[in-house]
């Protein structure tokens, strides 16, 4: 008896597979797979734009999944869950008579794992993620092969994207705003901190330098760590230099005797070739350097950088210009003005005015004010002054009660002066 045997034949399974991209920057491509389990790993293509094409081999050797069996590295637009793709186990469906192939892919996301179903030359969807998949000796059907990405989710797709790069751009400048206002607000607490110790230093020291004969300035260094106690009396200098010695920790302390100071800057200064007339310390973080011709903006410029070297506690140093003739009339006036009478002498550098005869104290008071003044603030290269007074060894000493005055020296020496009418010829 004949037996009958009503089993299906088999179909064989394909021995490799044609994986085909329908999303994303590899849209289209088609990849050739052995039959196996395959690990998708779907990234964004920022991740691998600052990897040249040399070291691409190393960094994705050096990627931790890439320890992982048969693993697919797919770039694409929006962040995505892993895949695996099951190609080891095809499951077999009856649909309408036909049999048709289908695999499991897994889901694997952090929130949730799921499996579904992978029709072989069928488009799979899922959220984003496009790809059909087919035996190698098979042709695609018309629906891949004139598969076209919905606009909408492309457009969707790139919009995540951009947002995606703003937020990452927006977190990597607020990083940076925040490292730089750390290091900022570091440096001003730092800058204050430093501020605030040379400030108390300079009021101790101002404290115990409180009883000085003549006022004394205590004044920062530029750009160093002294400070600097100015003064302009001789007498003070040496105070000051004794009370530091005494106090014995103010080591960063410098005295300086700013009429001596200002001589040896200012002979250094024409020593350079500099046509300087002096240097007015009435404000000595603020000097003026007062000049008898203009100088260009070159020497000009020069010459401050070296006044700076010169003066360490100065912060600024200007310049003014009068010339010879602006200075000869300037103290022509100014004679002219007390009602003084002078006799004006040429000399190799400038002019000399030589004040003689007897003047009131004051006249005399005024006088010396103007010297004083114009030396300190011109200097006496250019014009010099001299006072020849007449002597009177009687003035201020003579005691007059009646027409015969008598002069008191010392107690065993008095002065009768006579008159002529007094005197027998």
């Amino acid at each position: 008896m004949n037996e009958i045997n009503d089993t299906k034949p088999i179909p064989d399974e394909p021995k490799a597979y044609t994986l085909k991209i329908l999303f994303g920057p590899m849209f289209g491509c088609e990849l050739h797979l052995p039959v196996g389990d395959y690990f998708l790993i779907i990234t964004p293509a920022l991740t691998l734009q600052d990897v040249d094409a040399d070291n691409m081999l190393n960094f994705v050797g050096e990627h931790a999944v890439s320890y992982t069996h048969n693993t697919l590295y797919i770039p694409g637009n929006t962040p995505s869950p892993n895949l695996v793709l099951r190609l080891s186990a095809p499951i077999e469906e009856e649909e309408e008579g036909k049999s048709n192939s289908s695999y499991n892919v897994d889901i694997l996301n952090e929130t949730e794992c799921h499996s579904t179903l992978l029709r072989i030359n069928e488009v799979f969807v899922y959220e984003h993620i496009r790809f059909a998949i087919k035996a190698d000796d098979d042709e695609w059907s018309e629906d891949i092969k004139n598969f076209v990405l919905n606009p909408e989710l492309s457009a969707g797709d790139s919009q995540q994207a951009v947002k995606r790069n703003h937020n990452l751009k927006k977190h990597y400048i607020l990083v940076v705003c925040s490292i730089t206002l750390f290091i900022v607000l570091l440096v001003s607490a730092i800058m204050l901190y430093k501020i605030s110790e040379r400030d108390h230093q300079i009021l101790n020291l101002n404290n115990a330098l409180s009883g000085s004969p003549t006022p004394l300035d205590i004044v920062r260094g530029r750009n160093d760590k002294h400070l600097y106690i100015l003064t302009n009396d001789y007498q003070t200098m040496e105070w000051i230099q004794e009370g530091l010695f005494r106090l014995g920790k103010y080591h960063d302390a410098i005295p300086v005797l700013l009429y001596h100071e200002k001589n040896e800057v200012v002979d250094q200064l024409n020593n350079a070739g500099y046509p300087v007339l002096e240097i007015d310390y009435t404000q000595p973080q603020h000097p003026i350097i007062a000049l008898w011709k203009t100088l260009s903006i070159k020497l000009q410029q020069q010459l401050i950088a070296m006044t700076m070297q010169k003066i360490p506690f100065a912060d600024t140093v200007k310049t003014v210009v009068k010339t010879k003739a602006q200075l000869l009339q300037y103290a022509q006036e100014s004679l002219a003005r007390l009602h003084i009478d002078y006799r004006q002498l040429n000399t190799p550098g400038g002019y000399a005015f030589i004040i003689r005869g007897s003047l009131s104290d004051t006249s005399l008071t005024a006088l010396n004010n103007f010297i004083t003044t114009f030396n300190q603030q011109w200097g006496n290269r250019i014009i010099n002054f001299s006072i020849n007074m007449d002597e009177n060894w009687l003035e201020s000493k003579s005691y007059l009660d009646s027409s015969n005055g008598y002069l008191f020296i010392n107690p065993l020496h008095w002065y009768f002066p006579l008159k002529h009418g007094d005197i027998n010829v």
